[in-house]
């Protein structure tokens, strides 16, 4: 798999436009360098993680997005994946994004074969998180999801909240968004609990979100409008976590 640290690379780069994806590509030769020691067997157990917890990551908030679909695609492209390599990085994507796939297990595997905190791991766990936010956003299941999969790479949650900080896409926040009109964006009374905050968060995030409304053939002005919606409901939601110091 030699198109696998590039790869990771590209990944991680997409998200800064063209000239992140090359910087990603460099960066992703030096991870590819990190591995040259190892066995080819071990560089194909690192594709074999890589590609179905994609597709898990992907659908953690209930719906696999065109956007998420199309990264990893593109980056099939990037790499020219033809013939039973692309099938095998298809069909991976794919097993991880169905029911039943069992995200435990295939990091339990990768451990034993990487290490706790390895290079390897963390790499992975970066190349994760960009997925997550491949659609703009972060939601809750994704948040809580991905800090599981930390967990068991034997990552801290402060380090793992660093990364989240470091891939976020800015939010900006109306300078005329006070506390009580980000409230009144969720639907909220001035005392809701940060319990009710993180629900209202998450089932407007739902309603809105322009992926999910243009794969139900929403278009137009319409989609235009829930694209505000969910911008102006996360601001409210960064403004009041802020605020109230909601983790």
């Amino acid at each position: 798999m030699k198109w696998l640290g590039p790869f990771v690379g590209a990944l991680l780069g997409l998200r800064f436009g063209l000239g992140g994806l090359l910087s990603g590509t460099v960066i992703g030769y030096l991870v590819q360098h990190l591995l040259t020691s190892r066995s080819r067997a071990a560089r194909s157990d690192l594709g074999q993680t890589l590609f179905p917890m994609m597709g898990y990551v992907a659908r953690l908030d209930g719906y696999v997005s065109t956007r998420e679909v199309a990264l990893a695609e593109q980056l099939f492209d990037q790499f020219e994946l033809e013939g039973s390599e692309r099938a095998l990085a298809v069909s991976l994507f794919n097993e991880g994004r169905s029911a039943g796939f069992d995200p435990n297990r295939c990091l339990a595997q990768f451990v034993a074969q990487f290490a706790m905190r390895s290079d390897a791991a963390a790499n992975l766990l970066s190349t994760l998180v960009a997925v997550a936010f491949a659609d703009g956003t972060l939601d809750l299941q994704e948040r809580d999801g991905i800090a599981a999969l930390a967990l068991q790479l034997g990552f801290r949650r402060d380090e793992l909240q660093r990364e989240f900080e470091r891939q976020a896409p800015q939010v900006a926040i109306p300078a005329s968004m006070t506390r009580e009109s980000a409230f009144q964006e969720l639907g909220l009374k001035p005392d809701a609990s940060a319990a009710e905050i993180k629900l209202a968060y998450r089932r407007l995030i739902s309603q809105y979100h322009p992926d999910k409304l243009e794969g139900a053939g929403v278009r137009g002005d319409a989609l235009k409008g829930a694209q505000l919606k969910a911008k102006q409901v996360r601001a409210a939601y960064e403004l009041l976590c802020e605020l109230m110091k909601i983790s």
